[in-house]
């Protein structure tokens, strides 16, 4: 038997000193999961008192500091802001000379790509856009969760082995996403993870309206189940009254829906809407049962029996024939409430000007801060 012992990781060749500029519920769990590695967290940046309560969870000893000192001390930078922070940010550490030549500039954001960057390659920096499609809760469970997770890849030719070996190290699974599909990559998982919240809280909502004392251990195995199917077969899936076409059922479910709660009617009106057309382009909807179906939904868009001023749905009988795969009345996915890392709230105004100091009390890199719980997956 080999008694030789491992050599300690931080002896490994090639280990880096690792920055993070944002400490959001992103940055500081990557940092933790590369020091497992074997890499070095060296400096982090954060004003508000929950990024430094995060800092100091996940990254115990590594000193807080303002961004333009993160860069000086690493090799390694991840930049871990909201979306909308980021390209500001860029720009105004490549402006003030803090970004330094053969420096690895590491963005989590799942909207953009390597070319939000360019600022900082213009100033000899080296790009990616690594995106871990995963929920973070800003806790030492993240760190644990990095195990198996996809992560969206996108960086210049010659860099992709280095972007691939970094995600491999965190315990992920690189998946490239060409630059020009990085919005519609980033719309996917906004649509599949913090709708699915919002789906499920409602339902939740709805069953203790119905007097159920225990929602979540009644939608638990449901819910499970139903994900799981809908994973392996797709459309294939699709179950329940508007699969079937049970136009009475759904017609007694938006009037429930109108008496109890009718702020969810839109919703559900919409997503049927969108099953019925994925139902019947896959051939489980039956044409003739459509007709009714779909007369139905009709009645809650614009001038409908059920339509309200506020509802905001959009007919489906007018836009949409039996067979179409369509989905009407559906919306574009905003800006980032995807994204899937954290709970889903609603974003103010960022602040893209750049690095921050301690003299800005409103941290942008912290979705906890005044901006609200962020909902994106960063």
């Amino acid at each position: 038997m080999n008694t030789t012992p491992l050599p300690d990781p931080k002896d490994r060749p090639a280990r880096l000193t690792v920055g993070v500029v944002g400490a959001g519920r992103v940055g500081p769990a990557l940092a933790a999961s590369l020091q497992l590695a074997g890499h070095r967290p060296v400096a982090v940046s954060g004003v508000s008192d929950a990024s430094r309560r995060r800092a100091a969870a996940l990254l115990p000893d590594v000193p807080l500091m303002a961004p333009a000192e993160v860069l000086q001390r690493s090799e390694l930078v991840l930049l871990t802001v909201p979306d909308d922070a980021l390209p500001g940010l860029v720009a105004g550490l490549a402006e003030t000379g803090a970004v330094r030549p053969g420096q690895l500039l590491v963005h989590t954001s799942g909207r953009y790509g390597a070319r939000v960057l360019d600022p900082a390659l213009r100033a000899g920096a080296l790009p990616l856009a690594l995106h871990p499609a995963m929920t973070f809760t800003g806790t030492p469970v993240d760190v644990q969760r990095l195990a198996g997770c996809s992560f969206g890849v996108t960086a210049p030719e010659e860099l992709r082995l280095a972007a691939e070996a970094l995600v491999i190290e965190m315990g992920g699974e690189p998946e490239w996403i060409a630059e020009d599909r990085r919005p519609l990559y980033h719309a996917a998982l906004a649509l599949g993870a913090n709708h699915l919240v919002t789906l499920v809280a409602q339902s939740m909502e709805l069953l203790r309206t119905a007097g159920v004392s225990a929602p979540d251990r009644m939608l638990g195995p449901l819910l499970g189940a139903a994900l799981d199917n809908a994973l392996r077969s797709g459309d294939a899936a699709l179950t329940g009254p508007v699969a079937r076409g049970d136009a009475g059922t759904v017609a007694a479910h938006i009037e429930e829906l109108r008496e109890h709660a009718p702020q969810a009617v839109a919703g559900y009106v919409a997503m049927a809407r969108a099953t019925a057309d994925r139902a019947l382009a896959h051939g489980l909807l039956k044409a003739e049962l459509a007709e009714d179906l779909l007369g139905v939904l009709a009645e809650e868009g614009p001038g409908g029996a059920g339509s309200s001023s506020g509802s905001g749905s959009t007919g489906a009988g007018s836009s949409s024939a039996p067979g179409s795969s369509s989905a009407p009345g559906s919306s574009s996915a905003p800006d980032d409430p995807t994204d899937p890392h954290g709970p889903p709230g609603t974003t103010g105004p960022e602040n893209p000007t750049g690095p921050t100091g301690p003299e800005n009390p409103n941290d942008p890199t912290d979705p906890d801060g005044p901006r609200g719980p962020e909902g994106d997956t960063r």
